[in-house]
């Protein structure tokens, strides 16, 4: 899966049914009981899409500060939260 940024082409990992579930239970651990955003658990949600979308993680991304790397994962995260358009 390519994934296209302002700092350049990405290729991830595809994430299956079962990583997707993953993927959710981080995201709800990151909303407290009372709604509210937890930025330190957001940056595990960014953590771990990072270490499954690249098999060497700092190889791909060295390249790149901390806020383009935080980009680059967010646009992977996002792309990883769209849900794929089956044909009829």
């Amino acid at each position: 899966m390519t994934i296209k940024t302002k700092f350049g082409d990405f290729e991830v990992n595809a994430l299956t049914f079962k990583d997707r579930r993953v993927l959710h239970r981080l995201e709800v651990q990151a909303i407290d009981t009372n709604g509210a955003f937890q930025q330190e658990k957001y940056y595990d949600v960014i953590e771990w899409v990072m270490d499954f979308a690249f098999d060497n993680p700092e190889a791909v991304l060295s390249h790149l500060n901390d806020v383009e790397i935080d980009q680059v994962l967010t646009e992977v995260y996002s792309a990883y939260k769209k849900p794929t358009k089956k044909k009829k």
